[in-house]
C-alpha cells in the first residue's frame, strides 16, 4: 500500500490491512489446533470405551498428549501477541514515515531520481583516487550523462541537470548512477552515491519494511542518513534546525 498525502485514512489502511493478515494467521492456526484436539479427545474417548480392563491403557501417555496440546496453543497464542504487536509497530512507523513527506531525504542508492530537472548527489573520494567518472543511465541501461567527479580526497557534492550528452533535456523519473574512482596505481574503486530527493510518496514493501519514494525510486526509511526540510518552513515543529542528520549512518 502506498500513501500519496499525509491522510489519516490512508494510514489505517495499512494499519487494518496488517492488523487483519496477522488475526488471519493466528485464526488458522487455532482453528487448526483446534480440529486436532477434537479427533485426540475422540480417539481417547474410544480408547477408554474398549480398552481392556486387565491391561488398562497407561493414563501417562494421555497426560503427556495433553500436556503437548498446551504447550502448542500456549505457543499459538503467544505468536499472535507477537503478530498484533508487530502490526501495531508497523501502523506506528507508517503514521511516523508520514512527516517525510515533502522534505527531502538523502540515503546510499545507486538509483537516482530525476525531479524538477535536477538530481543531487553526494560521494567521497578515495585518498589515492587519481581521477573520478560520474555515469548516469536510463531505464534501459544507456548511458545519458558522464562527468569528471571530483578526485580530491573528501566528500563532495554533484548536480544533474536530466540533460544528455547532447543537451537534451530528459525526462523526470529514475536513474542508474555509477561513480567509479581510478587509483593513482590504475586500480577501479566503485565509490557509493549518497542520493537527494523529494519525498512524493511512502508505502511498505513486501516484508513490511517502510519504503520512502521519491518519483518512483524508493529508498528504505532505515537507509535515510539525512532529512532536509524545504525551503522557508519552520524547523521547530519537526526538529531543532532544518536539516537533520541521522548518526551511525
Amino acid at each position: 500500500m502506498t500513501v500519496t498525502s499525509a491522510t489519516s485514512s490512508s494510514t489505517t489502511g495499512t494499519s487494518s490491512v496488517a492488523s487483519n493478515a496477522a488475526a488471519s494467521q493466528s485464526a488458522l492456526s487455532q482453528q487448526s489446533l483446534a480440529t486436532n484436539m477434537n479427533s485426540f479427545l475422540t480417539l481417547l474417548t474410544a480408547q477408554l470405551k474398549n480398552q481392556d480392563p486387565l491391561s488398562p491403557t497407561d493414563s501417562a501417555q494421555f497426560t503427556n498428549q495433553l500436556v503437548q496440546f498446551a504447550e502448542v496453543q500456549q505457543q499459538i497464542n503467544i505468536n499472535a501477541n507477537l503478530e498484533k504487536m508487530q502490526a501495531t509497530s508497523n501502523s506506528t512507523e507508517m503514521a511516523s514515515a508520514v512527516t517525510y513527506l515533502g522534505n527531502t531525504v538523502t540515503g546510499v542508492s545507486s538509483s537516482l531520481p530525476l525531479q524538477s530537472s535536477q538530481a543531487n548527489l553526494n560521494y567521497t573520494t578515495p585518498a589515492n583516487s587519481g581521477k573520478v567518472t560520474i555515469t548516469i543511465s536510463d531505464s534501459a541501461g544507456n548511458i545519458v550523462s558522464s562527468a569528471a567527479g571530483n578526485a580530491t580526497a573528501g566528500t563532495h557534492a554533484y548536480s544533474w541537470n536530466g540533460k544528455d550528452m547532447y543537451g537534451k533535456q530528459l525526462s523526470d523519473g529514475t536513474y542508474t548512477v555509477a561513480i567509479n574512482s581510478v587509483g593513482t596505481d590504475g586500480s577501479n574503486t566503485a565509490v557509493d552515491a549518497a542520493v537527494s530527493g523529494v519525498v512524493t510518496s511512502m508505502g511498505m514493501d513486501a516484508n513490511n519494511n517502510v519504503q520512502l519514494y521519491m518519483n518512483g525510486v524508493d529508498m528504505p526509511l532505515a537507509s535515510v542518513i539525512k532529512v532536509t526540510l524545504p525551503m522557508g518552513t519552520s524547523a521547530s515543529s519537526s526538529s531543532s534546525s532544518s536539516t537533520t542528520t541521522k548518526t551511525g549512518a
